[in-house]
């Protein structure tokens, strides 16, 4: 039988390395099974293990052996006292590779003790291959013949995991944001193992060429990217650390090992590269076409930030519009027809009751203007999902009262919006203006007379005044002249508490406007009959949900071509 050059790699070397196995530390069989099971939804027994490693399609690294005399070995840091460097100081420790493991003692003999262990060290690095070596088992089934290229192929994978194993020390804690010791005393010489043992000392330790780096790395990504159940989620995962990434399961925390060890390579070889030993990686921005080096882990200078990335996958924490409204009324409407469409996320529309038509919302175009993002290609990019801010308003006062004044106030929101873009280096076209800030009105009259027929309030009001208790005065009192006096307010495009005004009685706008909710849900429900009256106020909840719709998903940039700094 031909071996691979690859499986004659030693993994005794390793074991000079200062705490190689500190920050991924090795498993029992016992313990590769358990994580593979409960981590990896990957169910795999003692024989699966013992076939994969008579097959040679899944070795361990090392097995303890106390049976024979001891051997000079390559001696770990004093003060490491994990299990492999008590047994390696001890000379107990062989490279299982190329052994005969039919007589292992996977299995516990009779009469031993729970202490009992088979002596094996798997690296978790090697839960990487397990799938690939359970699908070649499979292979060999069929095609017998084919055992030369599936032990060939798991002897390149095993030389991975050495070199993987020699990098970790140093590069996995800055990936996953933690680094492991046992005390004090071990955290400072472990820290300046970290330092002075550099890549090129642990490629050697490994006889890991460096060569191999970036494309090893680069077909890690392209599997992550292939077979990622939560793909689409990456790109948001990326901002987080360990905390999040392990507690991910199966197939998705499979993708995230193969991207840490991806990174693991790629640390390595910037390293080298800052040396001058190797070239630097290419940069690989183009939105047009995509590269295994877009999918590293962590934070880049061309990565997205998380507001963007919220936004992509419909979670962003900005709204998508802020609506200033300023009446009980419209509190009470808007919100229930936003929901009725479907729209009733906060971060898909946030409302505000300003409370008086006569003020103009300026830290508000502040707060919606424009946060700019990363620069791709010549496209400026916003960082969140751009905010629109929508004022529906009466047209009343100084500032809303006639088309000259709302036209100069609306140019002045929009002003603000554009000057905190153009602080930030960028630029905002009119027609993106008129996107991002509008206004609406109700027409010429107030919002409860412009949304609601004459007998429609009418109604309303009756309802309300008879159901409360403390209402002054008897019904004959107000009831005939309530009509009249709507017809009076409207003529005179007054607003609706005029109307109770004049017919001297409280009512409370809250109680109206839930008393009027049915017949605007009805006037939406029925808004393709031929006969139906089209309020102003679902001109504007149709306009919400179109404007939502325009700006969610995560892909927006500004219109205006951006240049590159520099």
């Amino acid at each position: 039988m031909s071996i691979d050059a690859e499986a004659t790699r030693s993994t005794l070397p390793l074991l000079d390395v200062p705490f190689v196995f500190s920050q991924v530390p090795l498993l029992s069989s016992q313990q590769f099974r358990d994580e593979a099971r409960s981590k990896w939804d990957q169910r795999v027994s003692i024989d699966d293990l013992e076939t994969l490693h008579q097959l040679g399609l899944l070795v361990p690294l090392y097995r303890a052996d106390d049976d024979q005399e001891p051997e000079a070995l390559p001696a770990p840091h004093e003060d490491d006292h994990s299990k492999i460097a008590r047994y390696a100081r001890e000379g107990l420790i062989r490279d299982p590779q190329g052994e005969d493991a039919s007589p292992w003692p996977h299995r516990r003999p009779n009469g031993v003790g729970d202490n009992w262990w088979d002596g094996f060290f798997y690296s978790r690095w090697q839960l990487l291959g397990l799938r690939d070596a359970l699908q070649q088992r499979e292979n060999l089934r069929i095609v017998p013949n084919e055992d030369e290229g599936s032990r060939a192929f798991a002897a390149r994978q095993r030389h991975e995991y050495l070199a993987l194993a020699a990098l970790s020390a140093r590069f996995f804690p800055s990936i996953v944001g933690r680094v492991t010791y046992r005390d004090g005393a071990e955290r400072e010489t472990l820290l300046t193992a970290r330092h002075d043992v550099d890549a090129t000392a642990r490629l050697c330790a490994a006889s890991f060429p460096a060569d191999r780096l970036r494309p090893t790395a680069e077909f890690l990504l392209s599997r992550a990217h292939a077979h990622d159940p939560m793909r689409e989620w990456w790109d948001l995962a990326r901002h987080s650390d360990a905390s999040g990434w392990f507690r991910l399961r199966g197939g998705a925390l499979e993708a995230v090992w193969q991207r840490i060890a991806a990174e693991v390579f790629l640390r390595a070889h910037d390293e080298l590269a800052s040396l001058g030993t190797l070239d630097s990686l290419p940069e690989t921005g183009d939105p047009h076409m995509w590269h295994p080096l877009q999918e590293r882990i962590g934070l880049h200078h061309d990565s997205d930030g998380i507001h963007r990335s919220l936004a992509r996958v419909g979670l962003s924490p900005e709204p998508s519009v802020v609506l200033v409204l300023e009446g009980q009324t419209e509190m009470v409407h808007i919100p229930a027809l936003l929901d009725a469409l479907g729209i009733s996320k906060p971060q898909q529309v946030r409302v505000i009751n300003q409370r008086t038509s006569s003020d103009r919302p300026n830290q508000l175009a502040r707060y919606v203007a424009p946060r700019l993002g990363r620069i791709r290609g010549n496209r400026q990019l916003i960082e969140a999902g751009p905010t629109a801010l929508v004022v529906a308003m009466d047209a009343e006062g100084p500032i809303w009262g006639t088309p000259a004044a709302r036209d100069r106030h609306l140019h002045e929101l929009r002003e603000i919006v554009r000057q905190e873009v153009a602080a930030q280096g960028g630029a905002v076209t009119d027609h993106e203006l008129e996107i991002l800030v509008q206004l609406h009105t109700w027409g010429d009259q107030k919002y409860e007379l412009a949304n609601f027929a004459d007998e429609e309030l009418e109604t309303a009001i009756t309802q309300v005044l008879r159901a409360n208790s403390k209402t002054e005065r008897s019904e004959t009192n107000w009831v005939a002249r309530l009509r009249t006096d709507i017809e009076y307010a409207r003529e005179r495009e007054l607003d609706i508490k005029v109307v109770f005004d004049r017919i001297q009685q409280q009512v409370s706008k809250v109680e109206l406007a839930e008393a009027l909710m049915p017949v605007l849900l009805a006037k939406l429900e029925h808004e393709d009959s031929s006969d139906h009256t089209h309020p102003p106020v679902l001109d504007l909840v149709y306009d919400l949900v179109t404007l939502v719709n325009r700006l969610s998903g995560g892909g927006y940039s500004l219109e205006t071509p951006a240049e590159a700094p520099g």
